[in-house]
């Protein structure tokens, strides 16, 4: 094996290990390149956004729920779901 494909094996191999101790909010950022604010319950303007989600949630759940959603494997439900 050539050294280029060792490389490729160890990296491929570090990925597959699982990450302990990652907080989630550091996964967000890396993903979405935007900083995450902590939530903060005794904030007002935190506890609206908070409410305006959880709406939003709830009105896509009944929406979900009315019309179904029917895919051959489960993971696709979720390409529905996001827009």
């Amino acid at each position: 094996m050539d050294k280029d494909s060792s490389d490729l094996n160890d990296v491929i191999e570090q990925m597959c290990k699982p990450l302990k101790a990652l907080p989630f909010h550091k996964v967000i950022e890396a993903l979405s390149q935007k900083k995450v604010i902590r939530f903060d319950g005794s904030n007002l303007e935190h506890s609206e956004v908070l409410d305006k989600l959880s709406e939003a949630a709830s009105v896509a759940c009944m929406e979900i729920n009315r019309n179904g959603i029917l895919r051959p494997r489960p993971n696709e439900v979720g390409n529905d779901i996001e827009p």
